[in-house]
């Protein structure tokens, strides 16, 4: 049975606004748990990268924000069309503002 994976992108639910959502939390979580830790991807404000966002141009037609300081949780079932899945090298630069945001040494 397939399972959203940390690293992955998926269009978010709603009618507002549709964003891209990246799985951050951890793959046995994601394989068992109802629900998904994610953080938001915007395509605005792109001119100033704070040390808890990550600028990806890879893999999307506009370059994308994700934004570590929004984490929040979702329900795997709300989770839209899976859009890409993020390098290893970038996923590194999540971490990072990951650990910036909550305080991890």
């Amino acid at each position: 049975m397939s399972f959203p994976r940390r690293g992955e992108v998926f269009w978010s639910p709603g009618k507002k606004k549709i964003r891209p959502l990246l799985v951050v939390s951890n793959n046995q979580g994601n394989r068992y748990s109802n629900d998904v830790v994610v953080i938001p991807g915007t395509t605005q404000k792109k001119d100033i990268i704070y040390p808890v966002e990550v600028l990806v141009t890879k893999g999307f037609s506009t370059p994308t924000k994700f934004q570590a300081d929004s984490i929040f949780t979702i329900g795997k079932e709300e989770l839209g069309e899976k859009i890409t899945e993020l390098s290893p090298d970038i996923m590194v630069d999540v971490n990072t503002a990951l650990q910036i945001e909550l305080n991890l040494e």
